[in-house]
């Protein structure tokens, strides 16, 4: 089982993606869904991380960049020793090429 780390730059993005979804979806509890949703799928990599795959995104990083699909978002994610560092939560549709430095 690993630690799960959610930096500062993923709580941002799911921050962002959870208030456009509820500025989206007035009144419907489709945002309140997703973020649990989300949230959960996170909590799950403690002992699932090692069977996600690479992402697209790792070859715009040194080390080795993984992806765990939820809903038409990625949780883009590091293992390093006995953490899982949570980077990023995009959309499937933004442009990977934003990430690079």
């Amino acid at each position: 089982m690993f630690r799960v780390r959610i930096e500062i730059e993923a709580k941002n993005n799911l921050r962002q993606h959870y208030q456009n979804l509820r500025s989206r979806n007035p009144g419907s509890e489709y945002p309140d869904q997703w973020y649990y949703g989300v949230r959960a799928a996170i909590r799950d990599l403690a002992g699932s991380a090692q069977q996600c795959g690479r992402a697209y995104e790792d070859r715009f990083f040194v080390g080795t960049i993984r992806q765990r699909l939820f809903d038409s978002y990625k949780i883009l994610f590091a293992i390093r020793e006995d953490t899982v560092h949570v980077l990023h939560i995009r959309h499937q549709a933004q442009d990977p090429e934003e990430l690079i430095p």
